[in-house]
């Protein structure tokens, strides 16, 4: 997943690093304009049930 640079808002940055931690995934960043680095942690639960409901409302659409 991409990212925006907190300190020069510089867009569309890809991790250099990944982890995946049981439910969550650790993205680590370095920004190739600014060097600035940061990391991020998703619950991949909380992603997971999003895209499950977006195909459910998908589904009842479809129906319909």
């Amino acid at each position: 997943m991409k990212d925006t640079c907190p300190s020069c808002l510089a867009r569309d940055i890809a991790p250099t690093e990944s982890r995946t931690r049981g439910d969550r995934i650790v993205d680590g960043y370095r920004c190739p304009r600014c060097r600035h680095a940061w990391a991020t942690v998703r619950d991949l639960t909380a992603y997971s049930e999003l895209h499950a409901r977006r195909a459910h409302n998908r589904q009842r659409k479809a129906a319909a």
